[in-house]
């Protein structure tokens, strides 16, 4: 039984997120592949680096969206998960400012 536990331990363990997480950088970004983008997104969210940029900054940033609205912005990122993630850029409705950048799936 103890056995049985122990491969089940290091099993579950074997199958945690290898993705590593790198300091955004935005060169590598708009060169990069969907994984890079991805290593990088939490940094980019955490540091609140876009909050206040316009849509033209965003796009100098992060080159542009595989999808946008009026008022979002969508970049593709993969974590190396089943199913794609999407980093969001909202903008204000008045000022067209970024006020808030999430990951979503």
């Amino acid at each position: 039984m103890k056995q049985t536990l122990l491969l089940l331990f290091i099993f579950f363990l074997s199958c945690g997120n290898k993705n590593k997480t790198e300091k955004f950088d935005n060169e590598k970004w708009i060169s990069g592949t969907q994984i890079e983008r991805g290593n990088m997104s939490t940094d980019l969210v955490e540091s609140q680096i876009l909050i206040g940029k316009t849509k033209s900054e965003t796009i100098e940033y992060l080159g542009f969206p595989k999808d946008s609205t009026n008022t979002n912005f969508h970049y593709l990122l993969d974590f190396g998960y089943m199913t794609p993630f999407h980093l969001d850029v909202n903008f204000g409705k008045t000022d067209l400012k970024a006020i808030e950048v999430t990951i979503s799936d």
